[in-house]
């Protein structure tokens, strides 16, 4: 009986331990979890998840929050635990045809955003890296997910222009940047 109390007193520490070290280290069990986590301390939502995918090490989340998107990643920490990084929402500037963000993360560039106009059939993002050398790189987006979409590349690179496209091939909308 003494061994039994021994090993529950021992079990209920561990477990206060470790909610501690969770707590104090912003460790969550789910990417979920952090996500909300991170609306929180931002005082930012709820936001509605429109779609999730994983790339690398880490989650990102579409989310629409009123008239508020944002493409959060919640990065793997310690192998079982999430953690939340940096993320905003940006406000849907819905006069435009097509709205987006450009971020930057640990060794990963992302571009994402909102059609606001329903013609828009796919996207392409035209980059080159930041020393210039090389071809540009065309990233094409043929899937959007309740209009919303992302793109992601691994790098530090730099947006020169975004075209959108009909389902004919005629320009709906051009941005250039660089050239």
């Amino acid at each position: 009986m003494i061994r039994l109390k021994k090993t529950i007193r021992n079990l209920l520490i561990i477990a206060v331990l470790l909610f501690l070290f969770m707590q104090f280290n912003g460790l969550y069990f789910s990417p979920v979890q952090a996500l909300h986590a991170s609306e929180k301390d931002l005082h930012f939502g709820p936001s509605e998840i429109v779609h999730s995918f994983d790339y690398g090490d880490s989650r990102y989340f579409l989310t629409r929050y009123e008239d508020f998107v944002s493409c959060p990643s919640i990065e793997k920490a310690l192998g079982v635990f999430w953690r939340y990084g940096g993320g905003y929402g940006s406000p849907n500037d819905k006069s435009r045809p097509l709205f987006y963000q450009e971020a930057k993360g640990e060794g990963d560039w992302r571009i994402f955003g909102v059609r606001n106009d329903v013609s828009i059939a796919y996207l392409e993002a035209t980059l080159h890296d930041p020393e210039g050398k090389g071809a540009p790189i065309t990233l094409t987006c043929k899937e959007f997910y309740d209009d919303m979409f992302c793109l992601i590349r691994e790098g530090e690179e730099h947006l020169m222009s975004i075209t959108a496209y009909d389902k004919a091939g005629n320009i709906v909308y051009e941005s250039k940047y660089r050239e």
